[in-house]
């Protein structure tokens, strides 16, 4: 029945939903949108209504031509051969009585809308607690009246009043079967919908009033020019406040207004339509046999592109992300449900649409099947585009807007026009098998392709199923052995936390001011790259691991120089200083995605720990009412179809499919919950993991990516939350990666007040640091260089918020010029004095920065295997000298100046 769904009413269901969305979008109002909704579907069901009436007219008309015949055979003849001789006399006259189900096509119409509808808008959160005009709430029935304990629901009644209305005079002069069948539906729909929420109901209210206007327009002597008239006032309308009373962007807008008024040029797409259909399409017109090859091939090669290949090639560029989620395993689970999805948007809907209209509908349908096709394969694989790093929930990272320059989607724009008219031509000197061949070989290689993937996602996931996880725990247990007597050094590295988000976190949440007391914020600090593959081996192993001397090292293996750099604290701590050390979860350790721990095994006193992950499961169970089951699959199997039409569609639609990360979805509580409570869970339980047992000197780091994580949390707690209700008050609560970096000190800050209940704090050196920043708070903003590029420099603004031993009092700021290179020097401050690099043999020390500044890069490959096995591919022009004030650009200059 899931299977049926998908295929059938899904297909609807998206239509629906993105319906309701582009109305909301434009008036902000649900009311409204419901009855955009209502519209949409009454004309998009317009042309199958007209060919429902022309059904039911032949039936009526034949049931006239045989009834007086039928009347005399029931009368002379009766069992067997009553039978015998109807179904002779229906032979005669090409007659099969399941034909009289034409005169219920219009009725049958409703059904999947309906079920669609109802799926959509009886579970559309967006509903609840929102009024329209007299209906207090339409995410529950109406209830207008009550008697007693019993309430009266009147807008279903309404609803069935104005159906009979509509049915009595449609039906008027037809049979008694055909009035019973409208009003027994009438009847049906009434029991369905009577408790059901009044946003459902205002919706299939309107769907009669708008049914009862068709059947007024259908008797009128034009009734299309008419509707005609009534489109055009209604476009005008909606272009008048688009562009000016909506307060969006006014790009979109015009964009938008762009679009609603190519409908105004409806006739004269006809006229053209119709020239093209009898003369230029005339051999496809005559061949029907090639006709139908051509559509069929070319309906599995869209479905296959868009179901199979697209989300086949996303999933298999990281399989680790999409495994095990929601306990469903292997993701080709999400493959099986975006192709059955597209089975049903493009083979079951067309072909039922396709084999109801005649030869001209047909031979259109075919014609824009195969430009459509040829089209999205060519915006799928030539007309790629740089949209930046895609998350598992199938939303990227930042913002796609002016992603594509004009010249680039012109040539994009003239490139499909190409298609158009070589198809034409094609078609207009009858070499139909070149296209018909063209259609059968993406079919098969579409085919082959995503076959392909699976295989690979099969055999990906199989080594993923046998290596080393994060075990659940089911009880909380101290990991973290810190030293009453000793002296702790504690590293956190909060991927991604911003320093630009300090003042507004700590001026939103003022207690953080006294928990976080004795340490020093260093605003004036540099990340050497946006991405933690670049971004983190400096962090943890100082400055022999920059990108610039990383690469100068080119005979020794990235993932060598990787390693040493995380290693390289660890073992100085055990091994020079003979401190008892722990690390967990260390950015990219062994170049895994997971970070394989394995690498700290076989250092004395060095006791490597998985945390993220681990307590999940725990945290899930403790807080039930705070997470909202299957939401990152959910969210992954609605997207995917949306990211397969995103790559296909031309580069000048795809920023208003993408619609800022939302794909047109009205839930707007959607977000990867489980991966970030991967991350909340292990802060959250920070005090219950923490014991004071160490006698000796002990050194931790601890990897956490919270702060990457762009969940809203709902303040001013800044928990999770199954729906986000408001926004904090800082100066930067709307931008995205805020409220995780807010709840990341808090809970850093309650392990913290628990240190200080137990007389750990002074004894304690804490350093709290990211590899780069999030790109969004424009502290740095955009730099404009003698290439005419552009990069956000705030992903080069890391965390440095450092508390040495026994410091006290307020929080200071020291603008001396850092970089997170210097933690290493930090954190082994007073501790080893002209520490040695145990790889290299060098000692440790930040003269490359006093001497040079910092060489940092824009770069913004993010993986390991995209770039080079010895050194990182970074383009001469991606490479930056900073020294100084980091805020003044001046300081800012093109290249390495070594």
């Amino acid at each position: 029945m899931n299977t049926l769904f998908t295929l059938i009413i899904y297909p609807l269901k998206f239509l629906i939903e993105f319906s309701f969305s582009l109305f909301f979008h434009v008036f902000k109002k649900p009311g409204i949108a419901i009855l955009g909704v209502s519209l949409a579907v009454t004309l998009m069901c317009l042309p199958l209504y007209i060919i429902a009436e022309k059904w039911q007219d032949i039936e009526r008309n034949t049931q006239k031509k045989l009834a007086a015949g039928i009347k005399r055979i029931k009368q002379a003849f009766k069992g067997d051969e009553q039978f015998m001789i109807l179904t002779t006399y229906y032979k005669q006259n090409h007659y099969h009585p399941l034909m009289a189900l034409r005169s219920s096509f219009s009725l049958l119409i409703q059904v999947p809308f309906f079920m669609a509808a109802y799926s959509y808008l009886s579970h559309l959160s967006l509903l609840q607690g929102q009024s329209f005009f007299f209906v207090k709430d339409m995410g529950a029935p109406d209830a207008m009246f009550s008697l007693g304990n019993f309430s009266i629901n009147i807008l279903p009644i309404v609803m069935t009043l104005i159906n009979c209305a509509s049915g009595f005079i449609y039906s008027k002069g037809h049979s008694l079967r055909e009035k019973l069948q409208i009003y027994i539906m009438a009847a049906i729909f009434l029991v369905i919908l009577y408790d059901s929420p009044s946003g459902l109901v205002i919706y299939w209210t309107c769907n009669q009033i708008f049914s009862f206007l068709k059947n007024v327009f259908m008797k009128f002597k034009k009734p299309l020019r008419v509707l005609y008239a009534c489109m055009v006032a209604a476009i005008l309308f909606v272009d008048f406040y688009v562009i000016f009373i909506h307060q969006g962007s006014m790009r979109r807008r015009i964009s938008m207004a762009i679009v609603v008024s190519i409908f105004l040029f409806v006739p004269l797409f006809v006229k053209a339509i119709n020239y093209l259909v009898d003369n230029v399409f005339s051999p496809l017109l005559k061949d029907k046999k090639q006709r139908f090859a051509i559509f069929i091939t070319t309906a599995i090669s869209l479905s296959l592109l868009h179901g199979f290949v697209i989300p086949g090639s996303i999933i298999a560029s990281s399989v680790i992300e999409f495994s095990n989620i929601d306990n469903l395993g292997s993701p080709v689970v999400f493959i099986i449900n975006s192709l059955i999805q597209s089975c049903g948007l493009f083979i079951f809907w067309p072909l039922c649409i396709y084999l109801t209209f005649g030869d001209k509908a047909k031979t259109l349908i075919s014609v824009s099947f195969v430009i459509v096709l040829i089209s999205a394969l060519l915006n799928t694989f030539v007309f790629i585009g740089n949209y930046g790093t895609l998350t598992r929930l199938i939303t990227f990272s930042d913002s796609i807007a002016g992603k594509s320059s004009a010249i680039y989607m012109s040539i994009n724009i003239i490139a499909v026009a190409v298609i158009f008219i070589a198809v034409c031509l094609l078609i207009r000197i009858n070499h139909i098998k070149i296209i018909s061949g063209i259609t059968s070989v993406t079919m098969l290689a579409s085919f082959a392709a995503g076959i392909s993937y699976i295989f690979g996602i099969n055999r990906d996931f199989a080594e993923i199923a046998v290596a080393p996880e994060a075990e659940q725990k089911d009880e909380l247990k101290p990991v973290l052995h810190l030293s009453k007597t000793g002296k702790n050094v504690v590293l956190f590295m909060l991927d991604r936390a911003e320093n630009a988000f300090f003042d507004s976190i700590f001026e939103e949440e003022k207690s953080l001011n006294d928990i976080y007391s004795g340490f020093t914020l260093y605003p004036n600090t540099l990340s050497y790259g946006g991405h933690t593959i670049i971004g983190a081996p400096p962090l943890f192993g100082g400055y022999e691991y920059t990108p610039n001397e990383f690469n100068k090292r080119s005979d020794v293996k990235k993932i060598d120089k990787h390693n040493e750099a995380i290693l390289l604290l660890p073992r100085i701590f055990s091994e020079t200083a003979g401190y008892k050390v722990t690390v967990s979860d260390t950015s990219w350790a062994n170049y895994s995605w997971i970070a394989d721990m394995s690498v700290y095994k076989g250092y004395k006193n060095v006791t490597p720990l998985t945390l993220e992950a681990t307590y999940t499961s725990l945290w899930m169970q403790q807080n039930p009412d705070k997470v909202r089951k299957n939401m990152i699959s959910t969210a992954i199997n609605r997207n995917m179809l949306y990211l397969s039409i995103f790559r296909s569609s031309p580069i000048v639609f795809r920023d208003l499919i993408y619609d800022d990360g939302l794909w047109w979805n009205t839930d707007t509580s959607s977000g990867d919950m489980q991966e970030f409570l991967d991350y909340y869970s292990e802060l959250d339980y920070l005090p219950e993991l923490t014991d004071f047992t160490e006698e000796g000197n002990t050194f931790f780091s601890i990897t956490n990516d919270a702060t990457h994580a762009n969940f809203e949390l709902n303040p001013p707690d800044y928990v999770p939350s199954v729906k986000i209700t408001g926004k904090g008050s800082g100066k930067y609560s709307d931008v995205a990666g805020y409220s995780s970096n807010i709840a990341a000190f808090k809970l850093v800050g309650d392990w913290i007040k628990y240190l200080k209940d137990n007389d750990v704090y002074d004894n304690t050196r804490i350093i709290i640091v990211s590899d780069h920043g999030i790109g969004k708070s424009e502290v740095l903003g955009d730099y404009k260089g003698e290439f005419n590029d552009s990069f956000n420099r705030d992903h080069l603004h890391p965390m440095l918020f450092v508390k040495d031993f026994n410091a006290k009092g307020a929080i200071k700021k020291d603008y001396t010029f850092m970089t997170n290179a210097d933690v290493p020097l930090i954190a082994l401050k007073d501790i080893v004095e002209n520490p040695v690099n145990p790889f290299t043999g060098k000692v440790l020390t930040d003269d490359i920065k006093k001497s040079q500044g910092a060489i940092v890069t824009t770069n913004s490959t993010w993986s390991p295997d995209q770039h080079g096995p010895y050194t990182f591919k970074i383009a001469d022009d991606e490479w930056f000298t900073v020294k100084d004030n980091i805020f003044d650009s001046a300081n800012w200059v093109k290249g390495k100046k070594e």
